[in-house]
């Protein structure tokens, strides 16, 4: 299933025409936005840039048990699975915030992080079609990344766990830079490592975390419902296009690159 956005898109698209022409302009009539819209329709995928948990993978288990577990150690009750699961989108310390305040995150995020390496790969799966979805991708020349969140070493190990690290040209996590999502300085050094610029190079993600991810710097956007929020929670966000799974979005993005 696909949620396809035309007028309702036009509204964010200034950003993407600012970065084609250099130029601000304004346009005021339906036929000005319906051209900009037609123009980026038109536009070659040349580069994907992924989020990660709930997009290409399901970690939910695991991050619960971790989570619990960290908690609960420090004298916390033990959080829901579905209370964990609606928190992650941020750093570990953003999720941490969520859960618990922001006074004992960073303590919290110290703690957890071994007691996750121990967990890591229970439960660990990819989403349907993802490996095959990326595969196609990678046989029609699309390049593909992953720019996630989730702690660089651990969101690389996951990937060679996974078997996918071969069909990414990288994978950048939290603690590899000094900037997180949705900091547009990340995402810019993600597209200068992978070649191209934001009006050819899109996002993917799960989140209205990763929207504004998108949004920030640029950067067409297409969610996938897989993860954290629902189809009808990311359609109000109006993002060029909306997936109820992986599949659906390697099918719709091949068919815009041809």
């Amino acid at each position: 299933m696909i949620t396809f956005f035309g007028k309702a898109y036009v509204f964010r698209l200034e950003v993407h025409l600012i970065a084609i022409s250099g130029q601000r302009k304004p346009y005021e009539t339906n036929t000005d936005l319906l051209c900009i819209f037609t123009t980026l329709a038109k536009m070659k995928i040349r580069a994907i840039l992924f989020d990660l948990d709930g997009t290409l993978i399901d970690q939910f288990l695991a991050i619960h048990k971790a989570f619990s577990k960290t908690l609960v150690k420090m004298g916390f009750p033990p959080p829901s699975f579905d209370e964990v699961k609606r928190a992650v989108g941020g750093a570990s310390d953003t999720t941490m915030a969520k859960l618990i305040g922001s006074e004992r995150a960073e303590e919290a995020v110290s703690i957890l992080r071994p007691i996750f390496e121990k967990e890591m790969f229970e439960g660990l799966v990819l989403l349907p079609y993802v490996k095959e979805g990326l595969k196609l991708l990678t046989q029609s020349g699309i390049q593909s990344a992953v720019l996630t969140n989730k702690y660089g070493p651990h969101a690389r190990s996951v990937c060679d766990y996974l078997g996918i690290s071969t069909f990414l040209n990288f994978t950048i996590g939290a603690n590899d830079t000094k900037w997180k999502k949705p900091n547009p300085e990340l995402t810019r050094l993600a597209l200068d490592r992978i070649g191209y610029g934001s009006q050819e190079t899109i996002y993917v993600g799960d989140s209205p975390y990763d929207f504004n991810t998108a949004q920030n710097a640029g950067l067409a956007c297409h969610l996938v419902a897989t993860g954290t929020h629902s189809l009808d929670e990311l359609s109000i966000l109006q993002p060029l296009s909306v997936h109820s799974d992986f599949e659906s979005l390697v099918r719709h993005l091949l068919n815009k690159s041809e």
